[in-house]
Order: structure tokens, then C-alpha cells, then sequence
């Protein structure tokens, strides 16, 4: 597999791209866990401190440089909206992101998975995973438009019911 790019233009989005997070990024995560809803649909936690934030961005940056997987900062003609990344499993990868409230409703959040999931496809990935708390409808409209399948129905670590999507690529031949 390639190294991770440091930046993606979102096609048929001149204004959007995706961009590696760094350090500097705290304060993005910083934001994201104070938006109400972020933290009760995804694994952002909740209102997150300085140093916290500081360690989280930090954390995912190492993760970045040991091929361990990655985030974006999912940006529109250069304000940060909000974040979307992979992680890699035995099972494969697995997509992952949050919005903030005023990048949302304009497919942007689908956009940005679809050129992930591109990404991966085009290095030889051929299975792609995305979970979605139950009752995230806007999350399981982004899968079902950008070609994921609902796998299986389980519970993540903290107790709360999930649904599994998969996206598989076809091997060619």
C-alpha cells in the first residue's frame, strides 16, 4: 500500500478537499466533541480540554506515520468542517468521520467518503467497512449512497447497538 496522501481534492468540488491532520488540528477536535450530536453518534468524546485535544490530534497524527491509519480534515475553500478517516483491522479498513453543522446537508460528507473509499479500492483494497450507531439515519444515507451493504447488526465496546456496512469491489477477471 502507498503512504498515506497528504491531501485529496473531492471531485466535482473545486472549493473541498481533504488534508491530512496535524498537530495544529486540536482545535477541530476540540470543537467536534462540543457539538451536541457529535458525540452521541460517533466515538468523539465529549467535550474535550486543551491538553486533551492537543493529545488526541497527536495520537492521531503517530497513528498516520506508523500506517496504522488516518485522518482528514474535510475543508471548504480552506475552513475546517470537519474530519473523516480510516483505521485498519484484520478485517480490513474501516471509514470513519463527523461534520460540524454548518458543512452538513450538502453532500460533502459523502463526497469525502467516496474518495477514501476510491483511495483504498485503488490500492488493492476490495472490502471497505463503516458502522453507524442505530438511529443515525443521515450516516446510514451517506453508506447506502456511497455503495455500502448493511452487514450485520452488533454492539460497540461501550454498550451502544451498531449497524456494520460493508462496500466490496469486485475483483477483476
Amino acid at each position: 500500500m502507498d503512504p498515506f496522501p497528504l491531501r485529496f481534492d473531492i471531485p466535482g468540488r473545486p472549493d473541498a478537499a481533504l488534508r491530512r491532520l496535524e498537530p495544529a488540528d486540536w482545535a477541530l477536535e476540540q470543537i467536534l466533541t462540543r457539538v451536541p450530536d457529535i458525540p452521541r453518534w460517533t466515538l468523539y468524546p465529549r467535550d474535550l480540554d486543551e491538553a486533551t485535544a492537543r493529545l488526541r490530534a497527536a495520537r492521531n497524527v503517530a497513528a498516520a506515520e506508523a500506517g496504522r491509519g488516518v485522518r482528514y480534515v474535510i475543508e471548504e475553500r480552506g475552513v475546517p468542517l470537519g474530519t473523516i478517516g480510516f483505521g485498519r483491522s484484520d478485517a480490513g479498513f474501516e471509514l470513519f468521520y463527523a461534520m460540524r453543522p454548518e458543512g452538513r446537508g450538502r453532500g460533502l460528507v459523502t463526497d469525502s467518503v467516496k474518495t477514501l473509499a476510491a483511495w483504498l479500492e485503488a490500492q488493492g483494497e476490495r472490502v471497505i467497512w463503516l458502522s453507524t450507531l442505530n438511529g443515525n439515519a443521515a450516516s446510514e444515507a451517506v453508506a447506502m449512497r456511497c455503495g455500502f451493504r448493511r452487514e450485520r447488526k452488533g454492539t460497540h465496546i461501550d454498550g451502544r447497538r451498531l449497524t456494520v456496512w460493508r462496500r466490496t469491489v469486485a475483483t477483476p477477471g
